[in-house]
């Protein structure tokens, strides 16, 4: 048995801490993957009461979802809401670095159609702090785990630059605090 004695005014050694757990710690750094979607801009919105109420898309942020219609401004608590279906006009940015609010040059808008054929990637669980839309855009980045996604969505090279992910749907848990995304992948150009 040893016993270590230190006098308080002196300092002890920084212990070392084995390569391997600081290989782990940037490990975890890595183990998540940003993707670039776009909201469409008119929604549908099946409220949790057994409601819909459709409009605008002006804002989704991790508390509430911001709607107009016809001249007027609500906004639905992400607590109350179910399920958000996305339709119509979607603003398509020309690269990754764009954040789209309007059309110009660097976003073009199209109208939304699924392509029958086409089956969209669902990503489950994710939490809504991880959807980082900046207030007003129609494009956003999202964080998806790569643990996620090698073993939920299995093709990596879905997400590629070279496409832009819709969002077609967004479905909120009971707390509002995880949501499950339907995306539909298509070119930029």
């Amino acid at each position: 048995m040893s016993t270590v004695v230190t006098i308080p005014s002196l300092a002890l050694a920084n212990p070392s801490v084995p390569s391997l757990l600081l290989a782990q710690e940037n490990k975890q750094e890595n183990l998540e993957q940003k993707i670039q979607v776009a909201f469409p801009d008119f929604v549908v919105v099946f409220l949790k009461s057994g409601n819909m109420t459709t409009g605008n898309l002006i804002d989704l942020n991790n508390r509430s979802l911001i709607i107009s219609y016809k001249g007027y401004t609500t906004g639905i608590p992400l607590t109350d809401i179910k399920l958000i279906e996305f339709k119509n006009k979607v603003l398509i940015p020309a690269n990754e670095t764009v954040i789209c609010q309007q059309s110009n040059d660097q976003c073009r808008q199209v109208y939304f159609t699924q392509n029958q054929e086409q089956e969209p990637t669902i990503i489950e669980n994710i939490p809504m702090t991880d959807l980082s839309l900046f207030k007003g855009a129609k494009t956003a980045l999202l964080i998806i785990p790569d643990a996620l996604e090698e073993e939920e969505i299995g093709n990596t090279d879905y997400f590629s630059n070279n496409n832009i992910n819709i969002i077609n749907f967004l479905e909120i848990d009971e707390s509002g605090e995880l949501i499950t995304i339907s995306l539909i992948s298509t070119p930029r150009k």
